[in-house]
């Protein structure tokens, strides 16, 4: 019992400590960038406003980076790289937004808004072995032509939410080969089309178009509720609620508007359940504890404590 009373501030100081970290503001922004950030064809670290390049983890860190160019490209990656968002970070263009070579990742608990003339994100690989990966984090896109471009390689959406806003209600929200909404949110004003295969499993939709929302070649729904009950028909509209689970946490999301993992929930259930205990049982354990140390004390100076007197007083029933 004493290392239970021992280790429970210890967690609970290690919990308030991680979640002040959680809570704090995020850093400054930087100085905006006027040029496009061309990473593709980095062959060492490279670090400017808001932005650090890893070469030898192939990494690109962005910290509240704020690109606005008039050139055509906002933001080259290139293959086989991974993007970490923190804070809140902006690229605008006046052609393609964020291009991409091949296969990139994209993580972290920032946000990404992008703001491009004709193409959002532009997955310019052919190799339909490529994958690019929305993991974590917030996206907005606001685009003329296409929010989200690929003719050969994958891309899927897995974050916490996708916002696409397209200029002209003739334009496309996403146009691949293979795409996949995987989970968070998606809102766009414009369908979402696959020349191959579209799979929408577990992520709450809100499209709103001109003609259907969804369609490919060969498409998937599996793990939504629509709007209304019933099943997808081919509609211009579609509103439906993700089934499958959430990874991010109930609790921080609904007191404090922040997106964190889901395993503080658990935590915290630990610490509130540690706390009830210690609360109802430590009392009365300790209360025995004092209570057998009494009767102990009282043994050791000659009183019967069954009988509840002293041994020298009590009196022996005679023989016969």
């Amino acid at each position: 019992m004493k290392s239970i009373r021992s280790i429970a501030p210890v967690l609970l100081t290690l919990f308030l400590i991680a979640l002040f970290v959680c809570l704090l503001p995020t850093a400054a922004s930087a100085a905006t960038i006027t040029t496009t950030v061309n990473i593709a064809a980095a062959n060492k670290n490279e670090r400017g406003d808001g932005y650090y390049w890893a070469n030898r983890t192939d990494t690109l860190t962005l910290t509240n980076m704020h690109i606005d160019t008039e050139e055509p490209y906002g933001l080259r990656l290139p293959k086989d790289c991974e993007v970490i968002l923190q804070g809140n970070n902006t690229v605008k263009a006046a052609k393609y937004g964020v291009s991409c070579s091949g296969t990139v990742v994209f993580k972290g608990t920032g946000s990404l808004t992008v703001e491009a003339g004709e193409i959002g994100f532009y997955l310019i690989s052919q190799d339909k072995t490529q994958k690019i990966r929305l993991i974590d984090g917030k996206y907005t896109i606001k685009a003329g032509t296409y929010g989200v471009y690929s003719d050969a390689a994958d891309f899927s959406f897995v974050g916490q939410s996708l916002d696409i806003d397209m200029a002209s209600p003739d334009a496309y929200a996403i146009s691949g080969r293979c795409v996949n909404l995987l989970g968070g949110t998606f809102k766009s004003n414009t369908p979402v089309v696959s020349s191959q295969q579209l799979v929408v499993n577990g992520v709450t939709l809100d499209i709103n178009a001109n003609r259907p929302a969804i369609s490919s070649k060969n498409l998937e729904i599996k793990n939504i509720a629509l709007t209304g009950g019933g099943e997808y028909d081919g509609g211009n509209s579609i509103s439906a609620k993700g089934l499958a689970r959430s990874g991010s946490s109930w609790f921080f999301k609904t007191v404090f508007d922040k997106e964190l993992p889901i395993f503080l929930d658990f935590v915290l259930l630990f610490i509130v359940l540690g706390g009830i205990f210690a609360l109802i049982f430590v009392p009365v354990l300790r209360k025995k504890k004092k209570t057998r140390e009494l009767y102990e004390r009282l043994s050791e100076e000659g009183f019967d404590v069954a009988n509840e007197e002293p041994v020298e007083k009590q009196k022996t029933k005679p023989t016969k």
